[in-house]
């Protein structure tokens, strides 16, 4: 079977175990990137195995009569539908479990849980606390009246989430975190597409958007506007996310929910990034109600502390996906990487970090997943959730939390020490490698990553990436002063490697 013929079969088997989808969601769930499943999609089109919506960006469905179903398939269908089911009432009932707990009390694998919860929450079904690891139902689909047939992420109620429904129509919820909700939404006057970002309206909210608004840069998100919504909306889930958070162990699942570490208490840094400009007009009493407090707080949806008062962050829509995305496509599609193409992606991804430094900012949470990519395929920079001033007001350290992503953060962001920008420079050590580096397997992943934080590096990888492995080597320093500031490295990919567009596919690895 040609490698087309699998992508076609594979895309048809996902349609037919999950219904109507969008190309990124397919592509997500089986493996190649967007642009090669929406090739496909076409084909099956015109050869009449599926069909599209007219919705921007299209929802595609399998053009397959009932009776022509097999009476096999018909019986799979059957018992996938009744294992949703079990765990749809096993969230009903408890409010919301882990994917272990899951497993034990239906008495599945819990690969096999996890493989039907990322469906369910693909379907907008189920959502994933990332901090806590916990699934919850969505509200709109706990009530017993509402239809649980459908697959098109326009009918799961999104269009009428409370605060956009006035100007936007909501097309599908991208990701979801303890920090917020993201949106793909269809403006209705002026029919582009964005995306919206709905957070507790904090400090910290506050922080974030205003360093939205004064980063100005090809290679960073581009901001639109915001405004605050009081409406009293908030799910039964959003609610009881946060309780019992879960202990430190680091995962390694590419999924976009890797834990952030945040049991501090010190908001001096949040309110650093705002010196100087005027805050969001939000009434004390509505903020403190919306900033959780004591020794566990954390920015994420907590129902004992806030009013339902929400900041909407509307933002340029990046619909060339994430760096995850473009390194899980090259690992399944490709065994050569184009280097050349990847020294480009990097010298974008270092070009808007000094801009960012420049700026007196730190990033701080740095990833593929907050990588995405334009239309044109340029690099933006996202997720400035955890946005931070380099220095307090008279220009001294300031002492840091340890927020972040622990995969990916600097030794002296985790250890809470103090730190400036060059705690971004770490990660982009590993995002570099990542994008190089082939990496087949989770387990591979967990045995490599503690030694490629530790410059070791596996074998093979100095040897044919002898200029990169010195670069990458300096970036993952353990003292932030040995290493380079992000206008060093970009001087250094100027000056080593060829970044011209028209080179990208006359050198491989």
């Amino acid at each position: 079977m040609s490698a087309d013929t699998e992508i076609e079969r594979n895309i048809c088997d996902f349609l037919r175990r999950n219904g109507k989808s969008t190309a990124l969601i397919i592509a997500k769930e089986i493996g190649p990137d967007k642009r090669t499943v929406n090739k496909h999609l076409y084909n099956l089109e015109r050869s009449n195995q599926v069909f599209k919506t007219d919705e921007q960006p299209p929802v595609w469905g399998l053009m397959e009569k009932k009776n022509e179903i097999k009476p096999e398939l018909k019986s799979q269908t059957t018992r996938d539908t009744s294992e949703v089911k079990d765990v749809e009432d096993l969230l009903k009932r408890s409010g919301g479990l882990k994917a272990h707990q899951i497993a034990t009390d239906l008495g599945q694998p819990k690969q096999t849980i996890k493989k039907q919860l990322y469906s369910m929450m693909d379907k907008g079904k189920v959502q994933k606390c990332s901090r806590s690891n916990m699934w919850t139902l969505n509200e709109e689909w706990s009530h017993d009246s509402f239809s649980q047939e459908s697959s098109c992420p326009s009918d799961h109620g999104l269009d009428s989430v409370s605060g956009l429904s006035h100007s936007f129509d909501v097309i599908a919820k991208l990701g979801q975190g303890g920090f917020g909700c993201v949106y793909e939404v269809k403006h209705k006057y002026d029919g582009k597409i964005y995306a919206v970002k709905r957070v507790i309206l904090t400090r910290k909210a506050d922080s974030e958007v205003k360093a939205l608004a004064r980063l100005d840069h090809p290679n960073i998100v581009r901001y639109i506007t915001c405004w605050p919504s009081s409406d009293n909306w908030t799910s039964n889930q959003e609610r009881n996310q946060v309780s019992n958070t879960s202990s430190d162990a680091v995962t390694f699942e590419r999924d976009g929910s890797e834990e952030r570490d945040d049991d501090d208490d010190d908001d001096d840094e949040d309110e650093d990034v705002t010196s100087g400009m005027e805050s969001l007009s939000v009434t004390e009493s509505a903020s403190a109600a919306a900033e959780p407090s004591g020794n566990n707080r954390t920015d994420s949806l907590d129902s004992s502390n806030h009013s339902g008062t929400y900041l909407f962050i509307q933002m340029e829509f990046c619909e060339g996906g994430t760096l995850t995305d473009w390194i899980k496509a090259r690992n399944f599609m490709e065994k050569q990487r184009i280097i050349v193409e990847i020294h480009k992606i990097f010298y974008e991804i270092i070009t808007g970090v000094e801009y960012i430094h420049a700026n007196k900012l730190i990033h701080r949470d740095l990833k593929p997943d907050n990588i995405l990519f334009g239309a044109d395929g340029k690099v933006k920079i996202g997720d400035f959730g955890l946005v931070a001033a380099q220095t307090d007001q008279n220009g001294d350290p300031i002492e840091r939390s340890n927020r972040g992503t622990p995969t990916y953060m600097s030794p002296e962001q985790k250890n809470k020490k103090n730190y400036d920008e060059k705690t971004d420079i770490f990660p982009l050590g590993l995002v570099w490698f990542e994008m190089i580096w082939k990496i087949s397997t989770g387990s591979e992943r967990v045995k490599l990553w503690p030694d490629l934080r530790d410059q070791r590096f596996p074998e093979g990888f100095s040897d044919s990436c002898q200029t990169e492995s010195k670069f990458i080597m300096k970036m993952l320093s353990y003292s932030p002063e040995h290493r380079p500031h992000a206008k060093d490295v970009k001087e250094k990919l100027e000056k080593f490697f060829p970044l011209d567009q028209n080179l990208l596919s006359q050198k491989t690895v």
